[in-house]
């Protein structure tokens, strides 16, 4: 485990070290310790061209796909899984299909959708299209934790006066942070490291950080590696953050799926 461990370590680590030279030391020592610690590099990446506007739209696709995604998935996981109603299961079905479409198959009715709507140069353009490629992984995760929980639950709120919006918001919902806290990671690090929707569907003023980096990279060079790495450190920097907040909860859901299967 600790060399596998390193295996996936040594690349951020390699990255750090080329991030703290200076150019020609790059070339005549790619893999040794920098001679001195140097942060002009960072500075040179937030000088050169928009990176923090970048940055920032990736923040927002990532939060409003995973407020999006997250409300529409755990309702609908309730209702399927705790109430009774005609074609509940086939509206299971079908919403569980989204895991065997892929995203290029649909690629060219999505861009015809969001060019009528007026909705491919927005913001929305992307995170409708985020949300919805990941309600199917979200809604089965939600609806096999709904499904362990006791209908007593439900029984007990409703005696107490609970009509349904408040007992699965104040009861239902906090019995399923583990499957809740594992799709923010899950969804948050699919979002921010998207590529072919973003390539397509997004323009210059809303494009997220994986397809300026195109932009960057033609513009400052495929030889200035020590900018190129500082500008990956600080593009994954929001993922590993996320990952270590959220480890212990993923863990936690892992091991409650298995145990529930």
């Amino acid at each position: 485990m600790v060399v596998s461990g390193l295996t996936f370590l040594y690349p951020m680590l390699w990255m750090l070290i080329m991030s703290l030279k200076e150019k020609n030391e790059i070339f005549d020592n790619p893999f040794g310790l920098p001679k001195a610690v140097d942060f002009l590099n960072y500075t040179e990446v937030l000088k050169k061209g928009e990176f923090l506007v970048w940055f920032g739209n990736s923040l927002i696709y990532c939060v409003a796909t995973i407020a999006l995604t997250l409300v529409l998935s755990s309702m609908f996981a309730y209702g399927v899984s705790r109430m009774r109603f005609r074609f509940g299961k086939a509206a299971m079905t079908y919403v569980s299909l989204g895991l065997v479409i892929p995203v290029q198959i649909s690629i060219i009715p999505l861009y015809i959708i969001l060019q009528k709507l007026h909705l491919r140069e927005t913001y929305f353009g992307l995170i409708l299209p985020y949300a919805a490629f990941s309600l199917a992984s979200a809604t089965l995760m939600l609806y096999a934790f709904f499904r362990t929980l006791p209908f007593e639950l439900e029984e007990a709120a409703c005696l107490d006066g609970c009509n349904v919006y408040t007992c699965f918001i104040k009861i239902i919902l906090p019995m399923v942070k583990p499957a809740l806290s594992t799709q923010v990671a899950l969804i948050f690090m699919n979002t921010w490291n998207e590529f072919f929707l973003a390539y397509i569907l997004s323009t210059r003023k809303n494009m997220p950080l994986t397809v300026a980096f195109l932009d960057f990279l033609v513009g400052i060079g495929t030889n200035d590696w020590g900018i190129i790495t500082a500008a990956m450190l600080i593009s994954s920097i929001p993922v590993i953050i996320v990952y270590l907040i959220f480890s212990d909860k993923i863990e936690q859901a892992l091991t409650a799926g298995a145990i529930l299967k």
